[in-house]
């Protein structure tokens, strides 16, 4: 090129020691070129004029899309550890429903969003029940989608569970832009009946919603769908709802119900046999893997590599800190990688580039949102992360995306960019309020 054209005159150039497209190999000494919140062009190498933020020493990628959240649950970080999975759920209905109002809630998604953003997650897959979760996304300006939950595992229960859901999912379309949308969650096969399920999935196909649904996700989870028994069951029967033993996997049993499709999200799918893979790719279904999160709570190890193999969209996430303890995605590559290694007696079976396209693209494919999210390229919103790299943890590197997936954690995040805005947080209110919060939780 000769000189800048017009276009290229406009634009604002944020320019880094590197840049990891993702869709391509790291750029040394590059730039993204950005104009009305979009990404204009990428290019290394020497361009056109100054740049209007300069990042020496730093790895400029896309925004972490984080394919699993649950942020109203922040103020629980650290309260309910050490507990048996079913013991833990039940601990955590009972505070969210009894011990905390909509106001803790509403603080809980908005430290919860801030934690994402500091960390470099500029979107989400969010689970939310009350709503506070949508509203923190939206004041914040963070992108993807929240699914709105919904449970009911009596069939006695849907008509009132499909009331609610349609109120909130109206009221959150209302504030719907862009690449910030809205979904459905029936919330998992030991907390939704098939009717409700059924009913849930009629609503979604009328309105064009995507779902997400935790299934497949512990031993006792396979027991209570293949086999009617289990602590699940126990729990059924001591509130008189019928049991059912469906001889099949849980993914079978959605299967059956019609949940499987491309606009299905299955959360976790731990416990996914080759026949549950197979069917999973045929339907188009994608997969939100939590590592840190499944090795808390004592789960076992997602077929991850077989899930790609098939060619069913993997993105990684971090679930709830109540079962994770802090948004790093940093944290969750890494995981992915050696649990898979490990799974496969394989050094080679997954490499820091398929960890780092999970955590960007991969996730943005599980949202629905791989046209706005995910890369940087031209077209897409420029959402990115800036990673100082001036850090004895992180010298020497040789290769920028081996040094982020190996040695980098969320503390090396030192910029984080929401369509082409740096994001500036005041997190210190919300922060006290939180511990407040936590102060009348822990009290006796």
């Amino acid at each position: 090129m000769d000189g800048p054209s017009p276009d290229i005159r406009r634009m604002r150039w944020i320019r880094a020691g590197w840049v990891c497209p993702v869709s391509g190999p790291p750029l040394e000494d590059a730039a993204v070129g950005v104009e009305d919140g979009r990404i204009v062009e990428v290019r290394g190498g020497r361009f056109p004029g100054g740049a209007d933020a300069s990042f020496p020493g730093c790895v400029l990628l896309p925004g972490f899309v984080n394919a699993h959240t649950h942020l109203e649950l922040t103020v629980m970080r650290g309260f309910l550890e050490d507990l048996p999975f079913p013991e833990w759920l039940r601990t955590l209905t009972r505070t969210k429903y009894e011990a905390l109002s909509r106001e803790d809630l509403t603080i809980s998604a908005r430290l919860g969003a801030m934690e994402c953003l500091r960390g470099g997650v500029t979107a989400v897959g969010e689970m939310t029940d009350v709503g506070t979760g949508w509203d923190a996304m939206c004041e914040l300006g963070m992108h993807g989608v929240a699914y709105q939950e919904v449970f009911g595992p009596a069939d006695a229960q849907a008509d009132a569970a499909m009331a609610s859901l349609e109120a909130n999912v109206a009221r959150a379309r209302q504030t719907e832009a862009g690449a910030r949308r809205v979904g459905v969650s029936p919330h998992a096969p030991y907390t939704v009946s098939s009717a409700l399920y059924e009913r849930a999935r009629d609503f979604c196909d009328a309105n064009n919603l995507p779902m997400a649904v935790h299934v497949a996700e512990s031993d006792d989870e396979v027991r209570f769908i293949r086999d009617g028994d289990g602590p699940f069951a126990e729990g059924w029967k001591r509130r008189d709802i019928p049991v059912t033993a469906r001889s099949t996997s849980p993914l079978g049993y959605l299967d059956r119900l019609g949940i499987l499709g491309p606009a299905t999200l299955a959360v976790h799918a731990i416990h996914a046999g080759p026949d549950d893979v197979e069917r999973m790719a045929e339907a188009g279904v994608s997969v939100a893997h939590c590592p840190k999160s499944n090795l808390k709570l004592g789960h076992a190890i997602a077929p991850v590599l077989d899930f790609l193999a098939a060619g069913v969209p993997v993105g990684l996430g971090s679930d709830s800190v109540a079962s994770n303890n802090a948004v790093d995605m940093f944290e969750e590559m890494r995981l992915a990688v050696y649990l898979q290694r490990s799974r496969a007696g394989d050094p080679e079976a997954m490499n820091a580039r398929a960890a780092l396209e999970m955590a960007t693209l991969g996730g943005a494919r599980c949202l629905g949102l791989q046209d706005d999210l995910g890369t940087l390229e031209p077209g897409k919103l420029a959402d990115f992360v800036v990673v100082e790299m001036d850090d004895p943890a992180l010298t020497p590197s040789y290769d920028p995306v081996d040094t982020l997936v190996y040695s980098a954690s969320r503390k090396n995040v030192s910029a984080t960019y929401l369509a082409g805005e740096r994001v500036a947080l005041d997190a210190g209110p919300t922060i006290d309020e939180a511990r407040s919060i936590a102060r009348r939780l822990a009290a006796p």
